[in-house]
């Protein structure tokens, strides 16, 4: 686990050379912690979208054991929630996002219906 902190590990190349290392040490990247509304630490957070695009780069440039899962502790004793980038939008005729946040159309599921005769 580690906390996603300012100017210190909020950078693609930073954060994903220290989750490469975990693996290569035969650890497995679980979470990676947005970073709790202690008093005395605003200067250490990042915003969640900036936490999410982070998440999102990694995702395209790193393998799936590199992957930690990006969580927010919720304040008042809520428990984790995963802070994942949504990639689908749309119904119909979904979007899905890319890594580099560029979308891309994709046909809605269509039944087939087979042929009588």
């Amino acid at each position: 686990q580690t906390v996603l902190l300012r100017g210190v590990n909020d950078d693609p190349d930073t954060l994903g050379a220290l989750m490469r290392s975990f693996v290569e040490n035969r650890i497995k990247p679980y979470y990676l912690h947005h970073g709790d509304l202690a008093p005395g630490t605003s200067h250490f957070r990042t915003s969640i979208a900036e936490g999410q695009a982070l998440a999102r780069d990694l995702h395209g440039r790193f393998s799936g054991l590199c992957q930690p899962t990006y969580v927010l502790d919720i304040p008042g004793g809520h428990g984790k929630s995963p802070l994942t980038p949504s990639y689908v939008e749309g119904s119909g005729q979904d979007r899905i996002r890319d890594y580099r946040g560029a979308w891309h159309p994709y046909p809605p599921h269509r039944t087939e219906t087979p042929d009588r005769e």
